[in-house]
């Protein structure tokens, strides 16, 4: 999860800096860099370790972090005018920094945290006008926008988005016009397009899909919502036809097979193939990742193929494989397993053939999958299995995380047969593992910890 950092500072800035001791300022405002700075409480450092992913703003000194009280914002008033150069801007990443705390009709009587601040500093200030959010991979997301203080005459609106990706006037232009059954939301890193509806619970920046990393040259647009059934896809390809073909799909809590036959019939009236993730795009220790979520919300896990390439008449070619085969040796589009077997990646789970038997077999590459299950094919169909199976699979299956273990499903029938015994994980239960949690870390994804819940934020606990 993404959530908001900071929280409304308790006072505005004083007129003048406090002479008064700084014993507080080493713990409350700490420098990683010399344009960049952590405010606040941050025990455990997920704080820092997601700021330091921020790009260098050239002529900006940043300052990032959960404001929890007078003290935390005092450390910042006091420390900046003693050290910012002249003609150095100040960006606020704080909660509510941006937003009018009383009546002020001039920039000299706008009562924000940030005007108060640009007028002592005499610099501009950007500061977002309700919450912003820490996301992984280094963007700020102010979700009402960017207030710019300094210039004459009132604050005026810039992005949402910080660094501001190439997408984000089109993309913020679809979510504003878009209505009827469809909702389409905003995100870090695109638009979430949903089914609309009253009965389900309001959507809050907790969830997931505010912590996919922003891609600065293409959108990702998330499809669906876990406990709603699917959106209309006749709505849905209205949408994405007023978006760049670059974009990135993915399903979350909806069938892959829904997504993938988007992608499948768009790349087809665009003349050009379009990638679907099979799952949100999360931040793991080797890299991104692809988290599927189940349609109730409760349980995810991480599919042997991240992304897929969908072009008409052909089935989906994986374009980015898990950390089931990452330590094995590739092999043109598979992966050498052992003595003649290579295992190959697909759409609906591991293919294990000879290096040659996947020649011309596209009716096993379309075999039909919902994404929530990962079958692991030996041989060609309707063939029995080959002697040494069990050996041939050890290795194979040992890699398997416990959620992949527990959704794995073998074909044919006979080597779930052969695999019954010792020397083979014993299949457990599905998991129920939540994806995020309130408590996590601002700095991975759902197969981590992707956020952490922002202490004493009072204003924009959700987006709706």
């Amino acid at each position: 999860m993404a959530e908001p950092v900071g929280g409304p500072p308790l006072m505005s800035p004083p007129a003048v800096p406090s002479a008064g001791p700084r014993r507080h300022l080493s713990g409350s405002l700490r420098w990683l860099t010399d344009g960049l700075a952590v405010v606040g409480p941050d025990p455990d450092g997920a704080i820092a370790v997601a700021a330091a992913q921020l790009p260098a703003e050239p002529g900006v000194l940043t300052v990032v972090g959960e404001v929890a009280g007078h003290q935390d914002w005092q450390a910042v008033t006091e420390t900046l005018p003693t050290l910012i150069r002249p003609g150095t801007a100040v960006r606020l990443g704080l909660s509510g920094a941006g937003t009018t705390l009383g009546p002020g009709t001039t920039p000299e009587s706008d009562a924000s945290p940030a005007a108060a601040l640009s007028r002592l500093l005499q610099t501009d200030v950007y500061a977002p006008d309700g919450p912003v959010l820490l996301v992984p991979g280094g963007t700020l997301y102010a979700p009402h926008g960017w207030r710019r203080f300094g210039e004459p005459g009132p604050p005026t609106r810039t992005v949402l988005r910080h660094p501001r990706p190439n997408w984000e006037r089109e993309v913020d232009t679809v979510a504003r016009h878009t209505s009827g059954p469809l909702r389409a939301r905003s995100i870090p890193a695109g638009l979430w397009l949903h089914r609309q509806t009253r009965q389900a619970a309001p959507a809050s920046y907790d969830d997931p899909v505010y912590a996919i990393p922003a891609d600065g040259d293409r959108p990702v647009v998330v499809v669906g919502r876990p406990g709603l059934a699917p959106p209309d896809p006749r709505a849905v390809r209205t949408v994405l036809d007023a978006l760049d073909p670059s974009l990135l799909l993915t399903p979350y809590g909806v069938p892959l097979s829904l997504v993938v036959d988007l992608a499948t019939e768009l790349a087809g009236r665009w003349g050009r193939p379009v990638e679907v993730a099979t799952g949100l795009p999360t931040v793991h220790e080797r890299g991104l990742v692809s988290a599927a979520v189940d349609p109730d919300g409760l349980s995810w896990w991480v599919p042997p193929a991240s992304r897929l390439r969908c072009a008409p008449g052909r089935p989906p070619v994986p374009i980015a494989s898990g950390p089931v085969v990452a330590g094995l040796p590739p092999d043109g589009d598979a992966f050498r397993l052992g003595d003649g077997w290579v295992v190959e990646p697909t759409a609906w789970g591991l293919w294990v053939r000879s290096p040659s038997g996947g020649d011309d077999r596209d009716d096993v590459r379309q075999r039909p999958t919902d994404g929530t299950r990962l079958t692991i094919l030996v041989g060609l169909p309707g063939q029995p299995p080959p002697p040494g199976v069990r050996t041939l699979l050890s290795g194979l299956v040992a890699g398997l995380t416990p959620q992949q273990w527990a959704r794995t499903t073998f074909a044919p029938a006979e080597v779930d047969e052969l695999l019954g015994g010792g020397g083979v994980p014993e299949r457990a239960h599905r998991p129920q593992v939540r994806p995020t949690s309130a408590a996590s870390r601002p700095s991975t994804g759902p197969v981590g910890s992707i956020a952490r819940n922002s202490r004493g934020t009072s204003t924009g606990d959700t987006p709706e």
